[in-house]
């Protein structure tokens, strides 16, 4: 029997290409069969299928780990076909081909030419993984999405702080939705994505909001500002504070609004690794989720929860030095090849040593007739995992309202109050919080 063993006989995760080089090659007949389910017993049959943060949260070399509960299981199921919005497929057969690498005197790659759709559609050398980046910096969204999310925060010691946001993402440039829409909303202003935080709970903290403006020219900052309800007011935030915590959680700006040209991008390879994919019947329940204080909160039910192979692009991202001084050492996205989406997000520290993860669990849903997977919509689940310090951020969210019309979700249009984009995404929406 394969024993876990924690603490300092378990060997700690250090940055090495060959990790995931040893990941199963994203066109090899290798595969595991439906139904397959992996426990602390058998996983190092399954290795080499398993993100890097999954190994470590099975290696048991650190406080976070998978427990020996029937509820981790990971039972394999059949792999799906998620097609791309008609609209979205449409438009990269429109203007495929027209977005442009840029290359910049610091090392880097801004872009230029791209009016909608998939930017690279057929991303190949040189520079194939700058091209997939950005494939994933523009994939399709919506022009409005908004949820509630129920939120974990586990220190340490297993304290855990209940937190809940409403949470609303606005797309204004290069839309392929609604169809028939304008591909670039006239208020747009040279800002391409918007995210708007505002804390519900607790209530010492509650109104508290933070607004993030994406610009559509990656070489500009980005634009952030926080409403603060015991000033009553909003206070722009240095966009060089591209670490700092979202709300107290162990989420950071740049897992939020990242640029492309920040940094030195390499495909490390095409690999075969697992997902966790929710039945839609059971995905927005916390209750299909471990909650703390367990060894790993957060990670869902093993009868709520279906893990798929999915094939990935795995991109490397090394901060250029050129820009000063930076959190990690390197980044690493696992893309999903199908959809362009750019998660998990497994990340080192200066030294090389393992140290965070953002990664998600997914649910289908239906979309302007299609069931797709769909950036932000399809999210059921979210977490943000620091393996070093032993925080971890379980984020659970509500259905997705989607648009004004919920571009048959079954679950309605973005809330009223929300609904005016012209407002909302910019700073002086802050001024009307708590009138």
């Amino acid at each position: 029997m394969l024993l876990c063993v924690r603490g300092p006989a378990a060997a700690q995760i250090t940055y090495d290409v060959a990790n995931y080089q040893s990941l199963a090659d994203a066109d090899s007949a290798e595969t595991i069969a439906p139904g397959t389910r992996i426990t602390l017993q058998n996983w190092q049959q399954y290795k080499k299928f398993m993100p890097i943060w999954i190994q470590a949260a099975f290696s048991g070399a650190y406080k976070w780990h998978i427990g020996s509960d029937p509820e981790y299981t990971m039972e394999v199921g059949p792999s799906h076909h998620y097609p791309l919005p008609r609209q979205f497929v449409e438009d990269t057969e429109k203007y495929g081909g027209q977005a442009q690498l840029v290359p910049l005197p610091t090392g880097g790659f801004s872009w230029k030419g791209y009016v909608a759709g998939i930017p690279f559609p057929n991303p190949t050398e040189p520079n194939a993984g700058v091209k997939m980046a950005y494939n994933g910096w523009d994939t399709f969204q919506p022009k409005m999405l908004n949820f509630h999310a129920y939120n974990w925060l586990v220190d340490n010691y297993n304290n855990v702080t209940n937190l809940e946001s409403d949470d609303t993402f606005y797309r204004t440039m290069h839309l392929s939705d609604p169809p028939g829409g304008p591909v670039n909303m006239p208020f747009a202003n040279g800002i391409n994505y918007v995210t708007r935080f505002q804390v519900v709970l607790p209530e010492q903290s509650k109104y508290t909001t933070e607004l993030t403006l994406r610009p559509d020219d990656p070489t500009h900052l980005e634009e952030i500002y926080v409403f603060l309800p015991s000033l009553r007011r909003s206070l722009r935030l240095s966009s060089a504070a591209r670490c700092s915590p979202i709300l107290g959680t162990d989420f950071i700006e740049d897992d939020n609004a990242w640029l492309p040209p920040n940094f030195k991008i390499t495909l490390l390879g095409r690999k075969k690794v697992l997902a966790p994919v929710m039945d839609y019947d059971k995905a927005f329940d916390v209750k299909s989720y471990i909650a703390p204080p367990t060894p790993f909160p957060g990670w869902p039910r093993a009868n709520a929860v279906k893990w798929e192979l999915r094939k990935v692009n795995l991109l490397n991202l090394k901060w250029l030095t050129a820009l000063g001084a930076y959190c990690y050492s390197d980044r690493v996205y696992y893309q999903d090849i199908e959809t362009n989406i750019l998660v998990p997000l497994e990340s080192y520290d200066r030294s090389g040593k393992f140290w965070k993860v953002v990664w998600y669990a997914w649910t289908p849903i239906n979309f302007r007739g299609e069931k797709t997977l769909i950036q932000i919509a399809s999210i059921a689940a979210v977490q943000g995992v620091d393996f070093q310090n032993s925080h971890i951020t379980a984020t659970v969210e509500s259905p997705t309202t989607i648009d004004e019309d919920g571009a048959g979700s079954g679950q309605g249009g973005v809330p009223a109050e929300y609904r005016d984009m012209a407002t909302m995404t910019t700073p002086g929406s802050l001024s009307r919080i708590m009138k």
